[in-house]
């Protein structure tokens, strides 16, 4: 279903938006993005079954809004259905949790596209000020690296929380519906194949990061170890689940003891890790694609 503005031409960049259920961020989102200096923009958000306020308050902005239905949800189908629908030369993707923190964020990753080349543009990701441990500590290693073209993996750090895609390039290779997680991941690979160059702009700055429940947690754990296993960039084994469950839980409930952090999160740190490595010892035995936990995960 489509609402608000028509469709325009002559568009250079679409911010294409996901969402569900993001009541409490999707304002504070569209305010920065219709505040870019960039200008020539179109928005749309492909919505997949919210049920608080999120398209209410999408509505109070010049938005294209388009709703899916849940049951049909992959981060991949979603991203292909707006990317269908995108005018732009250019199609910035990003959750609708995720908040630029600069007026000039758009602007400084289209600056990147000087090559033919290079296919897309990811931006920094810097944990939210209220984020786990955990998570905070892996996102300040894994983005602390200067302005460079993205190379190796998998893993590759290219993700679609906040990134820009050339268009004609999604025309060629678009994202694979069927996986339940690591879409970025797959397409990555798939276009470095193909010639095409991954750039990492740092000083495009986006926070984004997640403090989940044990049963979000373990949603997540188990889409994202279906998927690598189809993809086979991992191969979880019982020996190395155990090892990150024990060994796992002590390094962690020793960095907050170190870090001074919330004692809460030194009693957290091995149910979080318990549920994770049971999420993938469930997804080492499962002999689907994790199809059946995605119907699971769209119901959160």
């Amino acid at each position: 279903m489509q609402t608000n503005n028509e469709t325009n031409s002559g568009i250079e960049v679409t911010v294409l938006i996901r969402a569900k259920n993001e009541a409490k961020d999707i304002g504070k989102t569209l305010s920065v993005i219709f505040s870019q200096t960039y200008k020539n923009i179109e928005v749309i958000i492909v919505d997949s079954g919210s049920t608080d306020r999120t398209l209410e308050i999408a509505r109070e902005y010049p938005v294209r809004i388009y709703e899916i239905r849940p049951e049909d949800f992959t981060w991949g189908y979603a991203l292909n259905y707006g990317f269908k629908r995108a005018n732009g030369k250019y199609v910035v993707n990003l959750s609708a949790h995720a908040l630029p923190l600069s007026d000039n964020w758009i602007e400084t990753m289209i600056a990147n596209f000087n090559d033919e080349k290079i296919a897309a543009v990811m931006s920094k990701n810097l944990p939210c000020p209220d984020c786990n441990p955990f998570d905070r500590r892996g996102l300040l290693k894994k983005y602390n690296r200067p302005r460079q073209e993205i190379k190796g993996g998998p893993p590759y750090i290219f993700s679609n929380y906040s990134s820009v895609i050339r268009k004609s390039v999604w025309e060629r290779v678009p994202y694979d519906e069927t996986l339940t997680y690591a879409e970025d991941h797959d397409w990555a690979i798939k276009i470095a194949d193909m010639g095409y160059k991954i750039i990492y702009e740092p000083a495009a700055e986006t926070y984004h990061s997640h403090n989940e429940t044990l049963k979000q947690i373990y949603k997540r754990a188990y889409v994202e170890a279906c998927a690598l296993k189809v993809l086979e960039y991992k191969k979880f084994t019982v020996l190395n689940i155990l090892f990150d469950l024990f060994a796992g839980s002590v390094y962690d409930m020793l960095y907050v003891l170190v870090k001074r952090d919330n004692i809460k999160w030194f009693f957290f740190a091995p149910f979080r890790k318990i549920v994770i490595n049971f999420a993938r010892f469930k997804a080492l035995r499962a002999d689907d694609s994790g199809r059946g936990a995605m119907r699971l995960f769209n119901r959160q």
